[in-house]
């Protein structure tokens, strides 16, 4: 299994990001001719990462009804987005269409920039639709650990009647055992999304029981009835933002490993969902220590911009990183 990210430090790995991004588009099942535009756009941002940063992290995503390509960095920022969007425009002296020519190959573009802090960047091109039920929008960044080919962090989202179903999976260690541990604990997921969030965990245990284990949690959208349910095992940090900008719920997991001891039967907590809702899920490749207020502006965005932002951020560097954010829907 090859992995769908990478970090660009030199220009052997322009040509790298070309091949991910369009593989990924081929398995994602989309013609060619669109393929041929996720390359397009694929140069460019790695082009941009390390004309503009020097180095920074290109990520491929396969989303909820399409293909998300994300390219994020911790450079000097971009002073005027829409400057930098017109053609001949250029602050290194080249020709200046790199992030034009991104936008007019994309279904759907995104930029959050802050000056001094970074940059992050996100195409998307739709597939075969998918309608998550009362609105709900996800999206997700997601890079392995440096010198492995499978991530042991991976994440799934599945819609069942008005109820979508998001879990986040962290393979204890990283490599090819920890991402035998998250298949199973992502199968599992796909195959109860019925259930509620504290049954799946249960189901869970003896289905990661051969492997090395994980750390899970699993949360649960059901926007007609404005709710969201939850329920985690493991050290993945959960943030619900009942409004953007507004004071944010830690939501504690509870303490263990899924499929290594079994303990005291997980129980879910319910909290009020609505359409200007957020969650933020994350595993322990990004530190805990960031707050979204010392990014204004950040909760406008897709939230794929906003995954890929904070993994750029505050990405560890170390280890397999997966961040997943959730929005919209409700009552």
């Amino acid at each position: 299994m090859n992995r769908d990210d990478l970090v660009v430090t030199e220009s052997s790995h322009v040509g790298r990001a070309r091949v991910i991004a369009a593989s990924a588009a081929a398995r994602a099942g989309l013609p060619l001719d669109r393929v041929h535009r996720v390359s397009l756009a694929a140069t460019e941002l790695a082009s941009n990462l390390l004309k503009h940063a020097g180095r920074g992290i290109f990520s491929v995503v396969r989303a909820p009804g399409g293909l998300d390509v994300l390219a994020v960095d911790t450079g000097p920022g971009i002073g005027r987005v829409e400057d930098s969007m017109r053609d001949g425009y250029s602050t290194v002296g080249t020709l200046g269409g790199g992030l034009g020519a991104v936008r007019r190959a994309a279904d759907v573009f995104d930029v959050y920039s802050r000056r001094g802090q970074g940059t992050a960047v996100l195409a998307r091109w739709h597939g075969d639709p998918v309608r998550l039920p009362g609105g709900v929008r996800i999206g997700s960044a997601i890079l392995t650990a440096p010198g492995e080919t499978e991530c042991g962090d991976q994440w799934t989202a599945v819609s069942t009647n008005d109820t979508v179903t998001v879990a986040v999976s962290d393979g204890l260690g990283h490599g090819r055992l920890a991402a035998r541990a998250s298949d199973a604990a992502i199968s599992t997921v796909a195959s109860h999304t019925e259930l509620r969030p504290a049954r799946i965990l249960e189901l869970m245990q003896p289905s990661l029981a051969s492997t090395r284990g994980a750390t899970v949690a699993v949360a649960q959208m059901t926007p007609s009835e404005g709710r969201l349910r939850f329920c985690g095992v493991g050290n993945v940090s959960t943030r619900f933002y009942p409004e953007p900008g507004g004071p944010v719920q830690r939501i504690v997991s509870r303490h263990g490993i899924v499929g290594v001891a079994a303990r005291p039967r997980p129980s879910d907590s319910a909290y009020e969902w609505s359409a200007r809702s957020w969650l933020v899920l994350h595993s322990d490749g990004i530190t805990d220590k960031w707050s979204t207020s010392d990014w204004p502006g950040l909760f406008h965005h897709d939230p794929a911009t906003i995954a890929g932002w904070i993994l750029g951020q505050r990405g560890r560097g170390r280890d397999d990183a997966c961040v997943v954010v959730v929005t919209g829907g409700g009552r």
